[in-house]
């Protein structure tokens, strides 16, 4: 599958379609509906609807604390981001970019980690990410062009959800465990 770039790295936000930001951000923690745990019925991640989501919801391990949604051109599908702050640990894979020419490290969550991710409603993508802090990565995960399987602590795990194909993001906080290079 063809990706678009992840952006910038560094803090540079990854490249989105047009976003206004949702009026449930609003909410308070206290009132904040929580979204229940992952299930063995949901290997690919805990489902939430960005219509529902507010600030300060919890999505299994995490919580939202940033939300921009809009109406995509066909008035149905929502589009937008939604960050969520706390730490999840997953392992997986890194690897370098599926575009050739974007040159950052990004990660590929494996099925049983997936599971407790959370995941936008209609998403059918599969669970990788790229680091927003590509330095850190590329020293103590992975270098450019490295692929091994790790162990990771994320936070600010980011979905950007559009009608083009964008890469989700989060920041990296450590490796926990880190293999061997593969060629």
């Amino acid at each position: 599958m063809a990706l678009a770039a992840c952006g910038g790295g560094g803090d540079t936000p990854a490249t989105r379609d047009s976003v206004t930001t949702s009026p449930a951000l609003g909410a308070s923690r206290d009132t904040a509906p929580e979204v229940p745990a992952a299930t063995s019925d949901s290997p690919r991640g805990i489902p939430f609807d960005p219509a529902a989501l507010s600030r300060g919801t919890r999505v299994g391990e995490v919580e939202a604390d940033m939300l921009t949604v809009s109406r995509a051109a066909d008035s149905t599908t929502l589009v937008g981001s939604a960050r969520f702050s706390g730490e999840l640990t997953l392992a997986g894979r890194a690897t370098t970019h599926a575009v050739s020419n974007v040159r950052e490290v990004c990660f590929e969550v494996d099925v049983p980690s997936a599971a407790v991710m959370p995941r936008w409603v209609g998403d059918p993508r599969r669970p990788w990410f790229c680091f927003t802090n590509q330095p850190e990565a590329q020293q103590s995960l992975a270098a450019l062009g490295e692929e091994r399987q790790a162990t990771v602590v994320i936070d600010e795990f980011t979905i950007h959800r559009g009608l083009t194909e964008q890469v989700n993001t989060a920041k990296l906080v450590r490796v926990v465990k880190r293999g061997e290079s593969a060629p």
